[in-house]
């Protein structure tokens, strides 16, 4: 709580916005919801691109409790510019700005409360009121967590072992590294460590090899084992069970660690549907019985987006049979077709008599989008 009032401060943001992760997460960190939001400040991935938070095989800052609350500290002033109004920039944060935007456009009352949102939407609000209420009752402490940088290229198992931190305190709180090393590359990471151990930790993140352990006199795999959270069989069978001399160093394997994003869709229950002619986001909601706003939050689109033949969208459920093969129609020899101006990938299907798909297909294209001059194989052999 009060790293988080501090890192909301530090943007010009409310410090009671620091209860609302309490709604959305419960405070913890590898938190996935059933519509695809993560982290404790619940980001759906295509908010979190926009903000240009990372988010790579190696970090998704969605986890990370500094880079997300400082993102979520800019998306609330937005939204609180945008309405002039908290409330509505709660409601707002929580169902889309559009849902709100419409909301307020259809209404002649333009205050929080008396215009017609998601009851999802109705409940968020005096959630996050009652969980404000609660955490000013708290008594008021100096944090007890603090930010630090650090170098690209460590490791965060080595940096536990050389400042005398628990390395499985030290991964659970900086869980947005993926793989418990800070990526490589130019810039400098954030690191969240205890107060009381910030200082040292600092010190040593800059003084110390990132890739490797340096062994010191009483070392044995035991102790490196203990101090770095790594097995001690992964230590010896990554370094051919030599242990060096003083002074010289092992390495450490590849984290065992399950990322904090491992197959959340997944595991969610999601899969890829190809979009259709004719499809809607209800018509589509309606083969796993959601609605098309549920459709829209997994995908992070508004309610009144356009959807076109052969676009990607995540539904979770049960796949209708076939949805993933393309049925492939072929002809005695290849025909193919080259694109002219006012052709469309629906226009060409219907011309020659087969479906989108299949010329995505054939065409290993990721959209529908066409090129003038572009040739395409609309059948095979």
């Amino acid at each position: 709580m009060r790293l988080l009032e501090a890192l909301l401060r530090s943007q010009g943001a409310p410090s009671d916005l620091a209860a609302l992760p309490w709604v959305e997460s419960s405070y913890y960190v590898g938190d996935y919801s059933r519509v695809g939001a993560a982290g404790p400040w619940q980001f759906m991935s295509g908010t979190a691109r926009f903000f240009q938070m990372n988010m790579t095989d190696e970090i998704d800052e969605r986890y990370s409790w500094a880079a997300s609350t400082r993102t979520a500290s800019r998306y609330l002033l937005y939204l609180n510019r945008l309405f002039n109004d908290w409330h509505l920039a709660l409601a707002a944060y929580n169902c889309g700005e559009g849902v709100v935007q419409r909301a307020l456009s259809n209404s002649h009352q333009k205050e929080y409360g008396m215009i017609e949102l998601p009851g999802e939407t109705d409940a968020f609000v005096p959630r996050y009121s009652a969980a404000l209420q609660a955490v000013r009752q708290l008594e008021r402490e100096a944090p007890e967590l603090s930010v630090i940088m650090v170098p690209p290229g460590l490791d965060l198992r080595i940096l536990a072992a050389e400042s005398g931190i628990d390395p499985d305190v030290l991964s659970e709180n900086n869980r947005g590294f993926l793989r418990e090393v800070t990526p490589v590359g130019q810039r400098n990471w954030e690191v969240v460590v205890s107060s009381s151990e910030a200082s040292i930790a600092f010190q040593t993140a800059w003084s110390i090899p990132r890739d490797r352990y340096i062994i010191k006199s009483g070392d044995s795999w035991s102790s490196i084992g203990l101090a770095t959270g790594v097995p001690v069989s992964e230590l010896m069978e990554a370094n051919n069970s030599s242990m060096p001399l003083p002074g010289g160093f092992v390495r450490l394997p590849e984290s065992g660690r399950v990322p904090v994003n491992a197959d959340a869709a997944v595991s969610a229950g999601f899969y890829q549907y190809t979009v259709r002619s004719g499809d809607s986001l209800g018509g589509i909601g309606a083969l796993v019985g959601v609605s098309s706003r549920e459709v829209a939050l997994w995908n992070d689109l508004s309610t009144s987006a356009v959807i076109y033949p052969g676009q990607k969208l995540l539904l979770r459920g049960t796949p209708p049979e076939g949805s993933g093969s393309v049925a492939i129609v072929r002809s005695a020899s290849e025909v193919t077709h080259t694109v002219q101006a006012g052709d469309s990938m629906w226009a060409l299907s219907q011309q020659y008599g087969v479906s989108v798909e299949q010329i995505m297909e054939l065409n290993d294209k990721d959209s529908a989008a066409l090129s003038i001059g572009e040739n395409l194989i609309i059948k095979p052999e």
